[in-house]
């Protein structure tokens, strides 16, 4: 046997005879744990991937592992007096080194496979729709990503052992190095640059795990971790060749040392700079290109487009999001063309390199980090935050490709109504905004000073009325409704009585009831996950949930029944056996004039589902149930899918079983100490 791997097995041995070592996987465990737990509460309708976001997660915690498990694997033979028996063996040093690096960082290769596997039991338990199309391949990626992560920190926990006689002095040490002065270092030189987080970039080492995770490694990431690896472990083979000539070494011999690693340091940095140069990628995403998936409505929209469209995604290729982005474009183009729609060429414009390309998008206010599409004299730019979607690039690429005309909706407003066009966290200018992209055009409507609502409304939505409306206009939307209109009513958790009246001579009685047994966010709102399975509005929606706040409910008025002339009474969203949202619609069958089209309401019993800060903060379905809504009143086809936009990260999470999800993880990590605990007892007695 080599002595590298006598050194490896003496390493494996001691290490997991010790407390300490117990103690360490415990730590990381309950650290990678929280963060995890927390990650996905905060992720919740974002578009991490989730096997990013896991690796995001443990990431940051990961050097806790071998810092502490590994500390003592030169300090402890210093204290021992063995370390000068090794020494005066005919071994060569790097033999030791690797040998114990081996050791160590088998310590963090075990811990990352364990938390993985943990961290998919556990969501399988208590968030299966998390998990439900989520393969293990898919988190090879991010486990070979840390694996990586956790070679660098083995080999510095190993060198700074090295240079200290107390395993606490060394755990500092390799901690202090591996955690907080690269974040100390990037911090820094942001604020000294002047620049905001966004313009400086992400830190590299998180903007490393999240892009290896997600399948691409950069050539030059893989060899800044092999290289400084190997500094490291060249460091502690030149501490320990002056240990063993401690008492003859001379001051040449020293110099000597230091010159080798100034030099080896040289190198270590000039062979990563030259390979993050050069620029090469290598992609390893399972499932290769067409791993994206698309919704049916992207895939109908895309199909109605035509002609040959110029995609352009303007933004740094510096910029950590640029690889996710890309990726997401050349399936989009890829997809465009299987649905038989328009010919969408992509190319990238760089605002560093390109600078004829970027200028002319400087000079039409485009600013980078947007997909611009471009057909003829037309132009749609989508810009890459959190309005970003595969909607709204098929919408784009639909306007630019088509005249259709713009149907109107109309808002009411003079009744403490949400506005359409407010940006703050109460407005529902998000919502407007996917309207406008599919093509309507939203008026604000005063029924106090028109004669009649306008003939070509595609349907008139009352957001949150706080105050009655007066006879008038009651008798104004009357009328409309008798003509064949569309409404749609959003209450704002209370009864209003003058809208309540109307709405019950079509069929739709309000009500405030409780709901015992619903699940919850944050204790005042109410997850709905049952809904009418052969509607327009929600037959594509199974799987998914809304989420509303104290809604009001409805059930079917005097108005409502089978019979010629009464209103079909649809319950569209359910509690348990409440309904939170309804649908009703009159004229629709035998018994009345062919020449009108069939009135059409839907009331929802919570008019702030989608306001601006409620489509921000939380994963649902609320936008796609809006828009289905939207459609099925204007007489359109309903074919959003129950997806939340491009990569939406949505656990299905209620406050309580998160709750449980935490514990699990916590009893995870106590069973871990316990075990490795009575292990190292039954090692340290033998």
């Amino acid at each position: 046997m080599s002595p590298a791997a006598v050194t490896f097995k003496r390493t494996v041995s001691s290490m997991f005879s010790l407390y300490s070592t117990a103690f360490a996987f415990a730590v990381f465990f309950a650290a990678a744990s929280v963060s995890f737990v927390f990650g996905i509460e905060a992720a919740e309708g974002t578009r991490m991937p989730l096997a990013a976001l896991w690796c995001s997660s443990v990431s940051p915690v990961l050097c806790v592992l071998p810092a502490l498990a590994g500390m003592g694997v030169w300090s402890d033979e210093k204290l021992s007096g063995t370390l000068g028996m090794l020494l005066s063996s005919p071994v060569r040093e790097r033999d030791l080194v690797v040998g114990k690096f081996l050791g160590v960082w088998l310590a963090s290769v075990t811990g990352v496979v364990v938390f993985c596997a943990a961290s998919l039991v556990s969501l399988a338990v208590f968030a299966p729709a998390l998990v439900a199309d989520v393969s293990i391949v898919s988190f090879a990626p991010a486990v070979a990503a840390l694996l990586l992560q956790g070679m660098l920190w083995s080999a510095v926990t190993v060198a700074a052992s090295a240079f200290f006689t107390r395993a606490a002095a060394a755990a500092a040490a390799a901690l202090f190095i591996s955690a907080v002065l690269p974040r100390v270092v990037w911090n820094g030189a942001r604020v000294f640059s002047g620049f905001d987080a966004a313009e400086f970039g992400e830190m590299p080492l998180d903007a490393h795990a999240f892009d290896m995770a997600s399948g691409t490694f950069s050539v030059g990431a893989v060899v800044f971790y092999a290289a400084f690896a190997w500094l490291s472990l060249f460091i502690a083979s030149k501490k320990t060749a002056l240990a063993r000539i401690a008492g003859a070494a001379s001051s040449a011999s020293r110099f000597s040392a230091r010159v080798s690693v100034f030099l080896a340091a040289s190198l270590a940095c000039l062979a990563a700079s030259l390979a993050w140069r050069s620029g090469a990628v290598l992609d390893f995403r399972p499932g290769g290109a067409d791993a994206v998936r698309f919704s049916a409505r992207t895939y109908s929209l895309l199909g109605e487009s035509r002609g040959g469209i110029k995609a352009t995604l303007f933004m740094p290729r510096k910029d950590p999001h640029f690889k996710t982005a890309a990726h997401f474009m050349r399936s989009f183009t890829a997809m465009a063309g299987s649905a038989g729609g328009a010919r969408i060429s992509l190319r990238y414009v760089d605002p560093s390199w390109d600078v004829g390309a970027a200028g002319r998008f400087a000079r039409l206010g485009i600013k980078p980090g947007t997909v611009v599409f471009e057909r003829g004299g037309r132009r749609e730019s989508v810009a890459l935050g959190e309005t970003f979607s595969e909607r709204a690039c098929a919408s784009a690429v639909r306007k630019v490709s088509s005249s259709v005309a713009r149907r109107k909706i109309f808002w009411t407003c003079g009744h403490g109504e949400n506005s359409f066009d407010s940006y703050d966290a109460w407005g529902m200018s998000d919502i407007a905004r996917d309207l406008a992209r599919d093509g309507y055009e939203n008026t604000p409507l005063d029924l106090s000073s028109v004669g009649q609502i306008p003939a070509d409304a595609a349907f008139v939505i009352v957001a949150g009325a706080r105050q009655d409306f007066s006879r008038i206009e009651t008798g104004r939307l009357d009328a409309y409704l008798r003509q064949g209109g569309r409404l749609m009513a959003l209450f704002p958790g209370s009864e209003i009585a003058s809208l309540s009246s109307l709405l019950s001579q079509w069929g739709l009685r309000s009500a405030r009831q409780a709901y015992p047994s619903a699940k919850t966010l944050t204790g005042t709102d109410v997850i709905v996950s049952e809904f009418s399975d052969g509607h327009p509005v929600t037959a594509s929606l199974a799987g998914a949930r809304i989420v509303l706040e104290k809604p009001l409910s409805f059930l079917p008025s005097a108005a409502a029944g089978t019979a010629a002339g009464l209103a079909q009474f649809t319950p569209l969203a359910l509690v348990g056996n409440v309904c939170v949202a309804a649908a009703a619609e009159r004229g629709g069958g035998a018994g009345m004039d062919v020449s009108l089209r069939p009135t059409r309401i839907i009331a929802v019993g919570d008019d702030g589902f989608v306001l601006n800060g409620q489509l921000e903060a939380k994963a649902n379905a609320n936008r796609d149930f809006f828009l289905n809504s939207a459609a099925y009143l204007s007489g359109t086809d309903a074919i959003a899918g129950a997806d939340t936009g491009f990569g939406r990260l949505v656990s299905g999470l209620d406050r309580r079983e998160m709750r449980r999800l935490a514990a699990t993880f916590g009893a995870f990590s106590l069973a871990a100490f316990v075990f490795l605990s009575a292990l190292a007892a039954k090692g340290s007695g033998r």
